[in-house]
């Protein structure tokens, strides 16, 4: 049935989290730092909680009841998360690194790290594929409504899109 929760809903974080990041980066691009700092505070947190959903409740049901799904290896995801964490602390010491910057020398550290996101968002639109394509319609196959509607009620990270979309407020 059309009403049945569905792991796909998460797509839905992903696209307010991708929205969170591109603030933060216009914001960068502007060189107001307090806002990009901001914004980058606010991506970070439900990116790493979005992740900690996964890995805790999602990533164990997918990597016990299923096997060799091409491009869906539980390790993929795993390994793509632990290069997400290290890109988000590179960019939080960046970030930092930024204030003591004037000038041009600023505008050439936010340039790098505009490019250093950039590969970031590659990485992170690849990996977002990879759920999209594998772990969530796999999820949906391997649990039962009730089950999907009880992991999807545990998600932190839907939640806070829902309360975010629930209080109108923007990725701005």
């Amino acid at each position: 049935m059309s009403n049945d929760p569905s792991f796909l809903q998460l797509i839905k974080v992903h696209q307010w989290l991708d929205e969170l990041f591109l603030a933060h980066r216009t914001a960068l691009l502007s060189l107001d730092l307090s806002q990009a700092k901001l914004l980058f505070d606010r991506y970070e947190t439900n990116l790493l909680s979005h992740m900690k959903d996964e890995e805790e409740s999602l990533i164990p049901i997918y990597g016990a009841r299923i096997s060799d799904v091409p491009g869906g290896a539980v390790e993929l995801f795993i390994g793509e998360h632990k290069k997400i964490r290290g890109f988000l602390a590179e960019f939080r010491q960046a970030l930092g690194e930024l204030r003591s910057q004037k000038g041009l020398a600023l505008k050439h550290k936010a340039i790098e790290l505009l490019d250093r996101e950039g590969m970031f968002n590659g990485l992170l639109q690849h990996h977002h594929a990879r759920e999209r394509n594998a772990l969530y319609p796999w999820l949906d196959l391997i649990t039962s409504v009730e089950e999907r509607a009880t992991l999807l009620a545990g998600c932190s990270s839907l939640s806070a899109y829902k309360v975010a979309l629930d209080a109108g407020q923007s990725a701005k």
